[in-house]
């Protein structure tokens, strides 16, 4: 099946509605404003749902950017909350920020930083891959990541303003952050000041492993047909507008497929 001719045909949302996407997608938020009510399980009678664990369909209600967003984000503007998501997501993990809130907020202090977790395990996410400065520890590569990352970013954030895509091109060159990490930080930051008027807000998002294999499945029931890399961004970036509809982000449209992506596996 052409990705390119798909993208513009109206099959494909035919298809999209066949496979069910948008009928998960709405299960998935009505199990999260149900249990958010107080009311008793079980929230869905979809045996799927019952059975396994699913991501939100909204980030923003991810647990751990909730305290992020409520502890730090909400609390920093401009340079400062590039800063403190970029050292944030470089643990991700809130046990951690916990720790070193008020480094994140006031002023960083890797010493004291690195005195404070240093006998904490973990001290980084299980949820994907975070690499560090070779040579190090694990805590002291990421301290040293940080560091060398901080005096790269003012010159970055001068340029952001109009682009999401451009702020994370920019943190891609950074060492040992990554495509994946770097998206984190960018859709973090378009909800603070630094990126909110950001022009490519409903039509670009950097797709993850979990919204390849969900756009994968409703294409045509191949988990792996898409990757992360340039070639399949490129494939599916005009799907996931297509999807949208004009009617929500793209980055919102990412994080559905991929909780339609562990729906299908499941």
């Amino acid at each position: 099946m052409d990705t390119s001719v798909l993208s513009t045909s109206p099959e494909f949302l035919e298809l999209v509605y066949a496979k069910g996407f948008f009928d998960v997608a709405r299960e998935r938020y009505h199990i999260k404003l149900k249990r958010d009510a107080g009311l008793p399980p079980p929230w869905t009678t979809d045996p799927q749902f019952q059975q396994w664990r699913f991501c939100n369909v909204h980030r923003e209600d991810d647990k751990t950017t909730i305290w992020f967003r409520d502890h730090i984000r909400r609390h920093l503007v401009g340079l400062a909350v590039v800063r403190a998501t970029v050292a944030f997501r470089w643990f991700n993990r809130i046990e951690t920020g916990q720790l070193i809130q008020d480094l994140l907020v006031d002023k960083w202090d890797t010493a004291e930083a690195c005195r404070r977790l240093r006998d904490i395990h973990p001290v980084v996410t299980g949820a994907y891959i975070i690499r560090g400065w070779e040579g190090f520890n694990k805590l002291e590569g990421i301290l040293q990541a940080i560091d060398r990352a901080f005096p790269q970013l003012p010159a970055m954030v001068a340029k952001w303003g109009n682009s999401l895509e451009q702020a994370w091109k920019d943190l891609t060159r950074i060492d040992y952050l990554g495509g994946f990490m770097s998206y984190e930080i960018v859709s973090d930051l378009r909800w603070t000041p630094v990126l909110s008027e950001a022009k490519d807000i409903m039509t670009w998002s950097n797709a993850g492993p979990g919204c390849a294999r969900g756009l994968g499945w409703v294409v045509d029931g191949k988990p792996g047909r898409f990757n992360c890399g340039p070639k399949s961004q490129r494939e599916m970036l005009p799907l996931m507008r297509m999807l949208s509809q004009d009617q929500c982000s793209t980055s919102r449209i990412s994080q559905c497929l991929h909780t339609v992506g562990q729906y299908g596996r499941s």
